[in-house]
């Protein structure tokens, strides 16, 4: 798992605190498949009148324990800290996140509840269309290699913003995405990738998602399709052979119990 040391004690130390509404998101639970160490840790709230609240807990959990917490900012939709221990520090941001999603928050071993990954994926995909950061790049390329082909999550993701085509989606993700190796040598990751070697990954995980996304038809666009109880990228040509799962506050799970238990599973063993 490519944490810190002072990353991996805290969130077991704080992961007794999550729960369905307060939970771990970002990059943190996606990397545990991926080279990148993330430089803070992201904790989300369905709702803001409880996050100065939870944020003071978790604070005063972790000075219980000896680490010292020094806030960089306390308000009402976010309040960031750095956190020091024994000579290492990183910081944890507390942030109300939009309760629009695919899936409730699934339990975790590690963190107690995190962001199902098809969330983080989808999440991860708006963010890389809408900023140039090398660390959506490298994220994108291990979430197609490790979790969900590019195309079917961003043909999903405009579900979570209508303002988003896929095609669009696309073009501004291909944009945003022109790094070189100093861009990266601020990412902390094992083994380390050059500029190069992203910059082939991506390209060439975008150009299969482009020619899923040309074939689908529009609307269609921002569902996700289930088949044997796995999201999958669909085959365009027999589209009536998936079950189709939308978006909605909270997220929900599919009707039948017998897949919603497989994915739990499916979770379960991927996170092994």
């Amino acid at each position: 798992m490519p944490l810190r040391k002072i990353q991996a004690a805290a969130l077991s130390l704080l992961a007794s605190r999550r729960n369905p509404e307060i939970f771990l998101g970002g990059g943190v639970p996606l990397n545990r498949a991926g080279p990148r160490t993330s430089e803070d840790v992201d904790v989300f709230h369905d709702r803001g009148e409880k996050l100065l609240e939870s944020a003071s807990a978790d604070a005063a959990l972790l000075q219980s324990h000896g680490y010292a917490v020094h806030w960089l900012r306390r308000l009402e939709m976010i309040c960031t800290a750095e956190i020091s221990k024994a000579a290492e520090t990183t910081r944890i941001d507390w942030v109300v996140d939009s309760d629009y999603r695919f899936f409730p928050p699934v339990p975790d071993e590690d963190f107690g509840f995190v962001l199902h990954p098809a969330d983080i994926a989808t999440n991860k995909t708006l963010a890389a269309a809408g900023r140039r950061e090398p660390r959506d790049a490298v994220d994108l390329v291990t979430i197609h290699e490790q979790f969900y082909p590019l195309g079917l999550v961003i043909w999903a993701a405009v579900g979570k913003d209508p303002g988003w085509g896929p095609e669009n989606m696309i073009a501004e993700i291909r944009r945003n995405a022109r790094y070189q190796d100093y861009d990266l040598a601020r990412l902390e990751m094992n083994p380390p990738m050059t500029a190069a070697e992203l910059s082939r990954k991506l390209r060439a995980a975008l150009n299969e998602a482009e020619a899923f996304v040309l074939k689908m038809p529009s609307e269609k666009a921002g569902l996700l399709f289930l088949e044997g109880g796995k999201i999958v990228q669909p085959n365009p040509g027999r589209l009536d052979a998936y079950l189709t799962h939308a978006g909605s506050r909270g997220g929900h799970w599919p009707s039948s119990p017998e897949i919603a238990s497989a994915m739990l599973d499916a979770w379960k063993t991927r996170r092994s």
